[in-house]
């Protein structure tokens, strides 16, 4: 039934939507995709960043793993598959976007293994608690810095640190360090809480998450602004000092 579904959508796809943007189609295969954002999303099938921000084909270029992670660049690149860098790299050097947005989301599965750890129902899964490891150092200084708040607001001060933490990990690709400071690129770090449909975008200024009301955000990290701004330390501490939000 599942999949009868899908063939059943493409065939009304195919029927309507590409019927009826034809011309969108013909110049996407001749010209090529041109994209001006590129948005690193979570792999989670309740938030496509596609339907989230109302877009055609050709307006994003999208890479979505567990949690929206970004890994750390390493160098030299050695011969393991690195298939986030790589998507990134060709967004990037190949496509120069303007724009990266990192958009993590409440109610993720890949933090709340994060945080729950060995007690995960997910512990013994192969591959997931290595991939999400690479937010481990933001996950421990929140449990230690929010002990005795709930698991609901640890989690969701993680899901957002975690945002931050691979915003800090694209400033460490120097194509993309080289970009930034020449005011070619800027990084947005986002977070969508899907119970109330409302997006949220990072304010350095004021160190907190805050709720996106018009069409105009302000950037993470732009040219000028330091790599700290952003830190997930300092966010995680800025969390800590404020009242339970739960």
């Amino acid at each position: 039934m599942a999949l009868e579904r899908l063939l059943t959508g493409f065939r009304d796809f195919r029927t309507g939507y590409y019927r009826e943007h034809l011309d969108l189609f013909e110049k996407l295969a001749t010209e090529g995709q041109s994209p001006k954002i590129l948005i690193i999303g979570c792999a989670d099938a309740r938030v496509d960043p596609g339907i989230l921000t109302q877009t055609q084909p050709g307006d994003i270029f999208t890479v979505r793993n567990v949690a929206a992670m970004v890994p750390p660049a390493q160098y030299p690149p050695d011969t393991r598959h690195h298939g986030t860098s790589s998507a990134i790299e060709f967004a990037v050097r190949g496509l120069n976007v303007e724009h990266v947005v990192v958009l993590g989301h409440a109610l993720c599965g890949g933090i709340g293994a994060l945080v729950d750890g060995r007690d995960s129902i997910y512990a013994s899964y192969d591959y997931l608690s290595t991939w999400t490891a690479i937010a481990q150092e933001v996950r421990d200084l929140a449990v230690a810095k929010l002990k005795g708040r709930s698991r609901e607001e640890i989690t969701r001060a993680v899901e957002q640190a975690a945002v931050l933490n691979s915003v800090s990990n694209l400033m460490g690709f120097r194509w993309i360090e080289e970009k930034v400071k020449a005011g070619t690129l800027a990084l947005h770090a986002w977070w969508f809480n899907m119970t109330e449909g409302q997006l949220y975008a990072f304010n350095p200024a004021t160190v907190t998450f805050e709720a996106v009301q018009g069409v105009s955000v302000e950037p993470a990290i732009v040219k000028g602004r330091a790599l700290s701004d952003i830190a997930p330390e300092h966010f995680i501490s800025a969390v800590a000092a404020r009242e339970p939000a739960f």
